[in-house]
Parts: C-alpha cells; sequence; structure tokens
C-alpha cells in the first residue's frame, strides 16, 4: 500500500511539472491581454482592419520572444483604440508565418491599410516600449496622410510629432536656427562645387534631383534632425556603411529641418528615415539601424539592379590585367579548338561560364576566356593543357595563387568547384603564381566557324604505288 501510494504520488508531481509548463508556455498571452490571439481561422480578418495592424510571430521556446512579451502587452495598452495587435504562435499556426516568410522569433509586422497585405512592414528596431512606440506613431502618420492625400487634404504634424526621437527632441531659438541655416548655406555651397566628402553625400534642394532622381545609381539616403537623438546614433552606422557601399550603393545623407522641401515631397514624418532610391523610383527601407543591415539592404539591392560581368577573350596584355589585377579572383576558361568544338559548341560552353558569372555578379571578380594554345606561355605558367579542353583556372594575385578545376565544365561542376574554393576545401592544388606572364596579341574571335580544310586527293599510282590487290 505504502508502495502505491509513493507510485501514485510521483505520478501525480510528473503530470503537475508537465501541466505547470503547458500553463507557463500559453500564458505569455491570454484573453485578458489587450492582444488578440490568432489563427488561420482570424488572421486574415484582423489584419483587414483599418487603419494600423501589429503581428507578432513567437515560438513558446524563444526566450527574447518571453522576455519582449511583457513590453509587447503594455505597448498595445498604450494605443489601444488606435493600434492593433496580435499575436501568432508559430508552432501551433506555422501556416499562418509562412505565407509572409516568418524565419525568425519574435518577428513583428505591421499590416496597414493604404499598402497590400501581402507586404507588410517588418519591425526591427530595438525591443522595448518606446522605440516600438515611437516606430508605430509614424506608421499611423504615414496612414492618416495617405488618407488625406486623397481627400486632397494636407496635415502638419508638427515638428515634434513628426520626430521619433522620443526625449531628445526639441527646438531651438530663432537665432541658432538663423545661425544653423547660414551654415548649412555654406556647406550647401561647398557641397555644390566640391561634390562629396568621403563616402557619404550631403544632399540638398538644390543637388538632389541632379544627383538621385536623374541618376542610374543606387542611393540609400537617410533624412534626419540635428537634434534628433537617434539620427545621432545613426550617424557612426551610416558612414561605416557608406565606406563599405562605396562603388557600389551611393549613401546619401538629407537635413529634413533646412531642406523642407524635399522633406515634404517624400512626406518625412519621424527621424530618421532612410528611403532606398534607383532611377526615380523610391522605396522605404525596412531593416535595422546599424551598418551591417544596412549594407546587406544595399548589397542585395544593388545585386537585383547590377548587370552581369562580361565575359572577355583575352587578346592583349590589358585585357588580361584589368580582369585580374586588384581583383579578389580572376577565372578564366580555355575552350578547345575551333576545329575541334565550331562555333555552337564554343559559344554552348561560353554561355556556361555567361550564366555562372550572372551568379556571381556581386563578387569582385573577372571574368576571361581562350582559346586553346592561344596564349601558350599562359597556359604553360597555369598548367593548362594536360587535362584537355575545356579547362578552367582561378587566379589570385592578392594571395598570389591560382587553382585548376579537374571537375566537368558545366554549371554544376564550376558552382562546386567555386563554392568549395571558397569554403578552403577544394580537391584542387593550390599552386604560387607571383605574377601573370606577358602575351601577345592575338585577334578577336569571330563567332563563326573555322573553315574546313579539305585534304587534296593525291593519284597514288602517280608515285608507282600500286593500290590493287
Amino acid at each position: 500500500m505504502l508502495f502505491f501510494n509513493a507510485h501514485l504520488f510521483i505520478v501525480f508531481a510528473v503530470v503537475g511539472t508537465i501541466l505547470t509548463c503547458i500553463c507557463t508556455t500559453y500564458a505569455l498571452y491570454g484573453a485578458e491581454d489587450p492582444v488578440t490571439l490568432l489563427n488561420e481561422n482570424n488572421f486574415d480578418e484582423f489584419i483587414s482592419q483599418p487603419g494600423v495592424n501589429v503581428v507578432k510571430f513567437y515560438a513558446s521556446w524563444c526566450n527574447h520572444c518571453e522576455n519582449f512579451a511583457p513590453k509587447f502587452k503594455k505597448t498595445a495598452s498604450v494605443f489601444q483604440g488606435f493600434v492593433h495587435f496580435g499575436v501568432v504562435d508559430n508552432e501551433a499556426h506555422g501556416d499562418v508565418g509562412s505565407r509572409f516568410n516568418v524565419e525568425g522569433y519574435p518577428t513583428i509586422l505591421i499590416y496597414r491599410s493604404d499598402k497590400s497585405i501581402k507586404s507588410p512592414v517588418k519591425y526591427s528596431g530595438p525591443r522595448t516600449v518606446e522605440a516600438l512606440a515611437e516606430f508605430l506613431m509614424n506608421q499611423v502618420h504615414e496612414v492618416v496622410a495617405s488618407a488625406a492625400s486623397k481627400e486632397d487634404v494636407k496635415i502638419d504634424f508638427g515638428s515634434k510629432a513628426n520626430c521619433s526621437c522620443g526625449t531628445t527632441c526639441g527646438g531651438s531659438s530663432s537665432h541658432s536656427s538663423s545661425q544653423q541655416k547660414s551654415s548649412d548655406n555654406r556647406q550647401q555651397q561647398q557641397q555644390q562645387q566640391q561634390g562629396s566628402q568621403g563616402a557619404e553625400i550631403t544632399l540638398t534642394d538644390a543637388n538632389f534631383d541632379s544627383l538621385v532622381l536623374q541618376s542610374d545609381d543606387d542611393w540609400l539616403i537617410a533624412f534626419i534632425a540635428p537634434w534628433c537623438g537617434h539620427c545621432q546614433n545613426l550617424k557612426p552606422e551610416w558612414k561605416r556603411a557608406a565606406e563599405q557601399l562605396r562603388g557600389k550603393v551611393k549613401v546619401g545623407t538629407v537635413d529634413a529641418t533646412v531642406h523642407t522641401g524635399l522633406a515634404q515631397r517624400y512626406q518625412i514624418r519621424g527621424f530618421p528615415t532612410i528611403k532606398y532610391f534607383r532611377s526615380g523610383k523610391v522605396e522605404d527601407y525596412d531593416r535595422g539601424r546599424s551598418a551591417e543591415d544596412i549594407v546587406t539592404y544595399g548589397l542585395e539591392k544593388h545585386a537585383l539592379n547590377k548587370p552581369p560581368p562580361e565575359v572577355k577573350e583575352i587578346t592583349s596584355n590589358a585585357i588580361l590585367h584589368e580582369a585580374c589585377d586588384g581583383k579578389q579572383l580572376c577565372v578564366i576558361g580555355f575552350l578547345p579548338h575551333l576545329l575541334d568544338c565550331q562555333s555552337k559548341c564554343r559559344k554552348s560552353y561560353l554561355d556556361v561560364m555567361k550564366k555562372t558569372a550572372e551568379k556571381h555578379k556581386l563578387n569582385d571578380w573577372g571574368w576571361l576566356w581562350s582559346g586553346a594554345r592561344t596564349h601558350k606561355t599562359l597556359e604553360e605558367a597555369l598548367n593548362i593543357g594536360g587535362f584537355g579542353y575545356p579547362a578552367l583556372v582561378t587566379v589570385n594575385l592578392r594571395k598570389q595563387k591560382y587553382a585548376v578545376m579537374h571537375g566537368s565544365f558545366s554549371a554544376d561542376g564550376i558552382r562546386d568547384f567555386l563554392y568549395e574554393l571558397g569554403q578552403g576545401r577544394s580537391s584542387s592544388t593550390l599552386s604560387v603564381m607571383t605574377s601573370l606572364p606577358e602575351i601577345e596579341d592575338s585577334k578577336p574571335w569571330d563567332g563563326k566557324d573555322a573553315p574546313v580544310v579539305h585534304e587534296e586527293e593525291i593519284d597514288l599510282s602517280e608515285l608507282g604505288i600500286k593500290t590493287e590487290l
């Protein structure tokens, strides 16, 4: 009997522990909280409500989600009646999250009635009540401004309403404002004459259209206010991002308190506001404010618009050095002689190289090709020819190394070779090359087949050779 009671006690204890865990798990959000518990049945109706609708996707095992839960509830209480807050347990309702590519936790998406629900705004700021509240105030302002513009109504939210800098916001006396404008005018004149200082470019009402809108370059532009605390925090990250994006994406800054025409044109409601521009088109930036986030976003946009690198034929030393000197890597294909592989065959190999080059267009690589035995000194220096043609070699003059591919000359073969090389586990031997050899100029291929040489038939009887048995 004692054994039975002890056994029963253990069972109750285990069951009680499990129930406690279950209750703790589901206690993150309850019916008494100012948030709506969402699932597949009520999600679409929730995000289709007028105004601003905030959804947090979470997982029960996520510590960050648990830590953020009370702050999320408090923010919901602050905005109760103005902004709708909902939560999705993405473990239980994964189909909802998968529609919006939710992969990490917590993920906060904002669905606005003035935008398509297929393209929610992602919140990537600090997980504090203040930061999220400021972000949502900007969202509310933009929704109201959008609705007002449809009714041909202009609304001035005022300098404090336009600021997303919390307690760091403030005004200035007319005297200091006058001094600031005078200083800015001098800076504007210097900027127009000198262009830009460093990698970051100062933009104004006067130069914005010519530098940004009439350009095919990628631009990331921060609209800031000098007295904004968040803008001051962004400043070093913005500068680092500008340096890293140099040559790929242009990075600019607009003082929206001085160049108010630009601020009004792009409906700047809070600071800092970051926007992406290309060829006159503008998109909202929706990532974090770290240099890493800014650079990642900029490179992604640049990749979409960047043309694929040209796969050039080696016909001179200049072309060879242009593709390899100072590059992270240059990839050289040696294709069979035209007599062994006519134009259709050669073009198929070039297509493989071009498609591979396009997939790697973000990398600082050069792409070259040459016909077999056209540049013998180069082939000998790179140990090409022993495995036949086509052949592929990568050269890194910075590290004075090269590697010859031993796999198939195909999209998959080249992809695997380059991937393994980048991971440092290539089966190909890294050989030493201190410099590129000098080559002789050659004529570029005209894209045509090689002329077929017809052998002249010789009458062997004229040579006294009998052909009959």
